[in-house]
């Protein structure tokens, strides 16, 4: 019997490989299966969220349920009077269209050790890298754009000026979208036991049923606190912490560390200030690394951000999570300014397959040659789009330590 390849290597072998590249770029439906399964696995999304795939320019997710009793008492040979029904909704998910352009240029495989085999070694990475993005899209996406700096962003940007993160902004993701859920503040504790069962008794009943489903989503760092306390314990529990990457459980619920979920998340906020001095509280308190204030208006030109300090345009209350506006700054009367900043640790608490990730089958991985510069041009296109299905099967711990 034949040997059955894994995923990786149906990708190098079917899919990304510049021998495999169709004259249209356009990946044959196997092709596009086994990219996305590429791209799903190499992030931490794979068993933890809902992946739906389609072909159409948008899509609808069918909503059925049951929100109250529906039972009633029989009494013999007479038909009950009332009859019950159920619930229905659709969510609509419109995806946006995400491009990886590279280029290798033609002196690179003879400078390279890999020689020719260097553009499919190339590729495949960019396809890594693409599934990277697209999960740190998924997770911190923010319709507001959060400034960063261009150096940040752009190889040889500027060091000290900002620009918008229009990848991030292009729509929210399941950590700005939890917002609409159930909200459990941590209060500064950290990761612990009691976290966890607090966060579970903050998720309505109906929806915590089958523990095995849920899934408690946090950084890196969280998970590895909280792995290295139940490793302090003299059981064989904490033995199986210390030296295995087994799960850990709180109770019954599987914890996944997330990479490209921070443990400080970046946050951003439009806020409007009245005469200065004019005092506006921030979503999360207590407050990080206040990063930048801007106008709204920021794209992709580098700007120079507003001056935090007495005597310059604002000051911040870390602790209260508030912001103010000073007399003589620059942040005008009646003003709307966009605020980026590092909150206290968030995570999340639903069943996996309340969260949505919308990835579209026509993907296009593209070559050109480029005769005058002499390199050869390369675009990995995907269509992507993320929700959560029922706002109120999910709970947004807030606040929570790390130290």
């Amino acid at each position: 019997m034949a040997r059955e390849l894994t995923n990786e290597q149906l990708v190098q072998k079917a899919v990304i490989t510049t021998d495999a590249l169709a004259t249209a770029g356009k990946l044959n439906p196997k092709q596009s299966d086994q990219f996305i399964d590429y791209v799903i696995d190499i992030t931490q999304l794979k068993g933890q969220v809902r992946v739906v795939r389609f072909r159409r320019e948008t899509m609808e997710i069918d909503k059925i349920g049951v929100g109250s009793r529906v039972t009633v008492p029989k009494t013999e040979a007479t038909a009950p009077q009332v009859r019950r029904g159920v619930t229905t909704s659709k969510i609509s998910l419109t995806p946006k269209d995400q491009m990886t352009p590279f280029e290798i240029s033609d002196n690179f495989p003879d400078q390279c050790i890999e020689g020719e085999q260097v553009e499919d070694t190339v590729t495949r990475l960019m396809a890594t890298q693409t599934g990277n993005d697209l999960e740190e899209l998924c997770i911190n996406g923010d319709v507001l754009g959060p400034a960063r700096l261009e150096a940040d962003l752009l190889e040889g940007g500027h060091a000290t000026d900002v620009i918008k993160d229009s990848f991030i902004a292009q729509f929210d993701g399941w950590l700005r979208a939890a917002d609409s859920g159930n909200i459990f503040d941590g209060e500064g504790n950290d990761i612990a036991s009691n976290i966890f069962s607090r966060m579970i008794n903050r998720m309505p009943v109906k929806f915590r049923r089958v523990r095995q489903n849920l899934r408690f989503l946090c950084s890196l760092d969280h998970e590895q606190l909280y792995r290295e306390k139940v490793g302090a314990r003299q059981t064989p529990q904490g033995d199986a912490a210390n030296q295995s990457m087994m799960p850990q459980t709180p109770f019954g619920v599987q914890l996944v560390g997330v990479p490209l979920l921070d443990s400080e998340p970046r946050v951003v906020e439009h806020i409007t200030f009245a005469a200065a001095p004019s005092t506006q509280p921030l979503r999360y308190a207590p407050v990080g690394t206040i990063e930048y204030v801007t106008d709204t208006t920021l794209e992709q030109t580098p700007t120079t951000p507003y001056v935090e300090g007495a005597g310059n345009d604002y000051t911040i209350d870390r602790t209260n999570g508030t912001i103010t506006t000073l007399a003589g700054g620059a942040l005008a009367a009646g003003g709307t300014f966009k605020v980026t900043y590092n909150s206290a640790g968030q995570m999340l608490l639903t069943d996996y397959q309340n969260l949505i990730l919308a990835i579209g089958r026509d993907i296009m991985v593209e070559q050109a040659r480029d005769i005058y510069r002499g390199v050869t041009q390369f675009a990995i296109t995907t269509r992507l789009s993320v929700n959560i299905e029922e706002d109120t099967a999910i709970v947004k711990g807030i606040n929570i330590g790390l130290n």
